[in-house]
């Protein structure tokens, strides 16, 4: 008998004999035979995994939204008391980014963490566990800056801008430990076990409750730091007028509220 038996690629593993031969050794890690054409037919006979979704369109928004609120303290503290004028302008963008988060949490508790908390081994449900509770905490501090920004619009004191800054520092806090566990541990679970068309679901939700009138200067925000590739297949379902102008006037959009809200084009 020889030593070595080479399998027929066409015949099925179950009806082909392996006679140790050159290419198989003893491992005493594994205490036994390790066979390199056993390998090789066991990842031949595997089915390809599936493609994972790609995610990355929620990194650009994440990226935008800690940037705009880590400057939004200090968008406060550049007005002057009492310019109201400058105040309701600020107070306008921070209401803009509070209904921007507030959009984006509401689609992952309603598309995104029930489909995954099915879909996945009840060991992770502590984890969206943890994350629904971050987004309570979020949810209270959204409300307190838009009622302080409310108050310090129409009063623009010392007192008043620094209850809001404060509350914008613990907001900004919170956020990046948020976004810290949903990047390291959810958007792992959304890539493996969310369809292309489920994930996008999520998006277009936010997306469908801003207004339209607001969406160039929301992709102008996602735009100053974000990937051309993924901005690119962020409009990839939109109409082809959008499509084609949007990279064009979003980031002028954006710089114009930059240089009126934090002093400079480029914060």
């Amino acid at each position: 008998m020889p030593d070595h038996a080479e399998p027929d690629p066409s015949t099925p593993a179950s009806t082909w004999v392996h006679t140790h031969g050159p290419r198989c050794w003893w491992s005493p890690d594994q205490a036994g035979w390790f066979c390199a054409e056993s390998a090789d037919r066991a990842a031949t006979a595997r089915e390809p995994e599936p493609p994972l979704t790609d995610v990355r369109d929620m990194l650009l928004v994440h990226t935008a939204l800690l940037r705009e609120f880590r400057l939004a303290a200090r968008a406060v503290a550049r007005v002057p008391a009492p310019d109201r004028r400058g105040a309701r302008a600020v107070g306008r963008h921070l209401q803009l980014l509070c209904d921007l988060l507030h959009h984006h949490h509401r689609g992952e508790d309603t598309l995104l963490w029930p489909v995954l908390r099915a879909r996945t081994p009840t060991s992770t449900s502590r984890v969206f566990d943890e994350v629904d509770s971050q987004h309570d905490a979020v949810d209270q501090l959204v409300q307190r800056v838009r009622d302080l920004g409310l108050a310090w619009a129409d009063t623009p004191d010392t007192d008043h801008g620094a209850a809001l800054t404060t509350t914008l520092t613990d907001l900004h806090t919170l956020l990046a430990v948020h976004f810290d566990l949903e990047e390291r541990a959810v958007l792992p679970l959304a890539a493996a076990n969310l369809t292309a068309d489920e994930w996008h679901a999520v998006g277009e939700a936010a997306v469908a409750e801003l207004p339209k009138a607001t969406m160039p200067l929301v992709f102008g925000m996602f735009a100053y730091e974000g990937d051309a590739a993924v901005l690119r297949a962020m409009l990839a379902s939109a109409p082809p007028v959008p499509r084609a102008l949007l990279p064009v006037i979003a980031p002028r959009i954006y710089a114009r509220r930059a240089r009126r809200i934090h002093g400079t084009a480029t914060p």
